[in-house]
C-alpha cells in the first residue's frame, strides 16, 4: 500500500471478474464504505467473461451452433467424456475434441471479443491463433510441447492458453494433426 496525503492506494483482486482494481480511499473510511465502493466498481456495466458450459452436450455430439445464442459457433468439434486418462479430464467431465479432423478446432464469434482462453491437453505442441474479420492473424499463444498425462512432459495436462487482441472474430487451436481436447473455454468483450 502507498500513502499519499490522506489517501491510501491498494490493489484489490475481484474474485468475480478476475481483474485487479486500484482503489484510493480516505484513511478514515470504514470497512462498509470500502465494501460499497468495491461492489459499485464490480457491478459496473462492463461485460463479464463468458464461460462455455458443456454439461448439456451429449457425448460424441457434433458441436456447431449449440452456443449461437452466445454468439459462438464451432467447426470440426465434438463433445466427449474421455475414457483415456492421458487427457487429464476429471471422471465424467465433458471436453471439446477436434474431430473429425485431428488437431484443429475453430471457433467463430458473431461479435468481436477481446480475449479467448481455454485449458488444453494435446498429443503435440499446440498453437492458439486469433484472427480479425479480414482473417488476418492478430494474436498467438503456444504450448511448446505435448502435455498428455503420464507422457513425461514438462507441461501439465489442461495447460492454460489465452490470446488477447482488439476485435477477435475467430480463433483456432491447432495441434499439428495430433489429438487435442479443450476445457474451460471462456472469452470476454
Amino acid at each position: 500500500m502507498k500513502n499519499t496525503n490522506n489517501l491510501q492506494m491498494k490493489e484489490l483482486d475481484s474474485v468475480e471478474s478476475g481483474h485487479s482494481l486500484k482503489v484510493a480511499r480516505n484513511l478514515e473510511a470504514s470497512p462498509r464504505t470500502i465494501r460499497r465502493e468495491m461492489e459499485s466498481r464490480c457491478n459496473s456495466n462492463a461485460p463479464k467473461p463468458i464461460k462455455i458450459s458443456l454439461e448439456e452436450l451429449k457425448s460424441f455430439e457434433t458441436v456447431e451452433n449449440q452456443f449461437q445464442n452466445l454468439g459462438v459457433t464451432f467447426t470440426n468439434t465434438i463433445a466427449i467424456e474421455p475414457s483415456n486418462p492421458a487427457f487429464g479430464a476429471a471422471n465424467g467431465a465433458k471436453v471439446l475434441m477436434a474431430a473429425p479432423k485431428n488437431g484443429l478446432i475453430e471457433i467463430s464469434f458473431t461479435n468481436p471479443v477481446k480475449w479467448v482462453g481455454a485449458r488444453v491437453t494435446s498429443s503435440r505442441r499446440t498453437i492458439l491463433s486469433a484472427y480479425d474479420r479480414q482473417d488476418a492473424q492478430i494474436a498467438r499463444a503456444e504450448m511448446s510441447a505435448p502435455n498428455l498425462a503420464g507422457a513425461n512432459s514438462s507441461i501439465q495436462p489442461n495447460a492454460p492458453l489465452k490470446v488477447e487482441g482488439d476485435a477477435i472474430s475467430k480463433v483456432t487451436f491447432y495441434a499439428f494433426e495430433g489429438h487435442l481436447v479443450i476445457v474451460d473455454l471462456s472469452f470476454g468483450f
